[in-house]
C-alpha cells in the first residue's frame, strides 16, 4: 500500500499541496498533521508508523517534512526498516532511503539540513542579541490599561480566578500583575 504523510509546522500553513502530490502519487491513506517536526514524537507521525505493515511504501515530498534532525530521521528510517516498510522521499528523486545508496544520500542532505536550521537559529539570536543592545524593545508591549483594570479589580476583593475570567486574560498575566509591585 502507498501511504503518504504530509506536515506543516503550524496552523496558519497550509497542507493542499502536498495532499494533492501525494494523491498524484497514488497514496492510499495520507496521515496529515500540523506541528512542529522538531521533535518525533508527533501523533500521526506515530500513527502512520503503526498502521503501515511489511510490503507498504510510505512517501513524503520533502525531506523536512518527516524530521528536523538527522538522528530523528535515520531513527524513523531504521523502525521503518525493521517493519520492512519503504520510506521513499521525493525531493530526493524519489529515493527509498532504506536503500544502501539511499541511506547515504539522506543522511549527508538530512545533516545539511540539520546545520541550516541551527544556522537559521543562531543568526535569529544575534539579531535578537543586536537590536537589544541598542535598546530596542522585543517582545510585546505591556497592556497598561489591562493592568490597571486588574490592580482595581484586586483592590475591590475580586479573585485572581474571576479577574481572569472577567477580563478574558490568563490568570497567568493577572499573577504576574500582581506580584509585580
Amino acid at each position: 500500500m502507498k501511504i503518504g504523510y504530509a506536515r506543516v509546522s503550524s496552523t496558519d500553513q497550509n497542507l493542499d499541496v502536498q495532499i494533492i502530490q501525494l494523491q498524484e502519487i497514488g497514496c492510499e491513506k495520507i496521515f496529515k498533521e500540523s506541528i512542529s517536526g522538531k521533535s518525533a514524537n508527533r501523533p500521526e507521525l506515530l500513527s502512520m508508523m503503526g498502521f503501515a505493515r511489511a510490503g507498504d511504501v510510505i512517501h513524503i515530498t520533502k525531506t523536512d517534512r518527516l524530521a528536523r534532525s538527522t538522528i530523528d530521521t535515520l531513527q524513523i528510517a531504521d523502525k521503518l526498516n525493521e517493519q520492512e516498510v519503504g520510506l521513499v522521499l521525493h525531493d530526493l528523486g524519489d529515493i527509498n532511503i532504506n536503500s544502501d545508496v539511499g541511506r547515504v544520500i539522506y543522511t549527508t542532505i538530512s545533516a545539511f539540513a540539520e546545520m541550516e536550521r541551527k544556522r537559521i537559529l543562531q543568526r535569529c539570536n544575534e539579531g535578537r542579541a543586536l537590536a537589544k543592545s541598542k535598546g530596542k524593545h522585543l517582545g510585546r508591549f505591556k497592556n497598561e490599561k489591562l493592568h490597571v483594570q486588574i490592580k482595581e479589580y484586586f483592590s475591590n476583593g475580586m479573585n485572581e480566578n474571576v479577574i481572569s475570567k472577567t477580563l478574558n486574560c490568563s490568570r497567568t498575566t493577572v499573577y504576574r500583575v500582581l506580584n509585580s509591585n
